[in-house]
């Protein structure tokens, strides 16, 4: 007899498993917002232009599994080794998520910079993630493609501007 069937404790275990998943990365977004605003700023600013970010995502993905399939040779230590990269691009890919909850929040509500505008867009993203394939299977790998390209687009900070030539008196 074959024990591979679907019941509805498996669904629901699926179900509350990924609901947990997005509701910890609306959490992670709004902790890496209020850790580091000056970042997750600059990654919203990156974000105005999200096929660039998308395809910098893309290219680090690849670098990054690149390096970790090096450093699989190494034994344990290339073990350690991955797990702090691969944890590390999930972290980048969060905080920049965070750039993606402000624009959300600027557009959809006139005090994007209020917590309660920054929290219900970290509730739509979430919840957006939740769509049963197109979320889950397309949404939230994009989301999080284009959320660490903005994370590394960002790392260096822009030179300031030069100071402004004041008359001599």
């Amino acid at each position: 007899m074959n024990d591979n069937y679907l019941t509805s404790a498996v669904v629901f275990a699926v179900v509350f498993a990924l609901t947990g998943f997005a509701l910890a990365l609306a959490g992670g977004m709004m902790t890496a917002h209020g850790l580091l605003p000056e970042f997750t700023e600059r990654c919203r600013d990156r974000l105005q232009r999200p096929i660039r970010a998308f395809f910098a995502g893309i290219a680090t993905v690849i670098a990054t599994v690149v390096l970790m399939g090096i450093w699989k040779a190494l034994g344990g230590l290339g073990q350690a080794l991955m797990l702090v990269t691969g944890a590390g691009l999930f972290l980048l890919a969060v905080t920049g998520m965070a750039g993606l909850m402000l624009r959300i929040a600027e557009r959809a509500d006139r005090y994007g910079g209020s917590w309660r505008a920054r929290r219900r867009a970290a509730t739509v993203l979430a919840l957006s993630w939740l769509l049963p394939v197109a979320g889950t299977f397309v949404l939230l790998p994009v989301c999080l493609l284009t959320g660490a390209g903005a994370a590394i687009l960002s790392l260096r900070r822009p030179s300031p501007p030069p100071p402004p030539d004041l008359p001599s008196a």
